[in-house]
């Protein structure tokens, strides 16, 4: 009996971690070392059509990444947004009690947001996020590339966000193309890529 409670244990845990991950490699090589390398990141809040008071955006709004970045576009594709300053400045997102990792990619309308990160070169793409509040699986986050159906497929997802933490989840080895971050309950720090 014990033995079967431990093996249910572990499949249960496996389980979970099958899903929540922060890290995964897409095994490309870039064509040119050093032809992506861009970073987002704001010391004060920026001048931007994203705000102080969260708004609805429904058409994308490309961010302004750090001087000097070069091979890569980040952007606000749709969704409820705001700048705000704290111990640090972050986009920041509110949150919708039913959403999930699963719901993210299954049901649009648990998205609070959704951007797109474009990657000139292959190259590795790393997000520094925090919850908007104290953690719960609803303060989540997932990266997606688009299939040729159109649909999502899950990258990597990590949940549990709280705002007490940062929690980087990183890409590596990505290949060239358009990748997409739906998230929940949410901070967005900082977004790197560079190879």
């Amino acid at each position: 009996m014990l033995k079967r409670v431990i093996a249910i244990s572990a499949a249960l845990v496996m389980g979970a971690l099958a899903f929540a991950q922060s890290v995964a490699d897409g095994g490309a090589s870039p064509e040119k070392a050093g032809s992506v390398s861009a970073t987002w990141e704001w010391k004060s809040i920026p001048k931007s059509k994203i705000g102080t008071d969260e708004f609805n955006f429904k058409k994308p709004i490309a961010l302004d990444a750090v001087a000097g970045s070069k091979g890569a576009k980040f952007q606000l594709e749709k969704g409820s947004v705001k700048f705000k300053k704290e111990s640090y400045t972050a986009l920041y997102h509110g949150t919708k009690s039913s959403s999930t990792l699963d719901s993210l990619i299954t049901k649009p309308g648990d998205r609070k947001a959704e951007y797109s990160i474009t990657i000139d070169d292959a190259a590795d793409i790393t997000f520094t996020l925090a919850g908007n509040g104290s953690a719960g699986k609803e303060r989540c986050a997932v990266l997606v590339k688009l299939g040729a159906d159109g649909n999502p497929e899950k990258i990597l997802g990590i949940d549990g966000l709280s705002q007490d933490s940062t929690a980087p989840i990183t890409y590596k080895n990505a290949p060239k193309g358009t990748y997409y971050l739906y998230g929940n309950g949410f901070r967005i720090i900082k977004v790197e890529a560079k190879n």
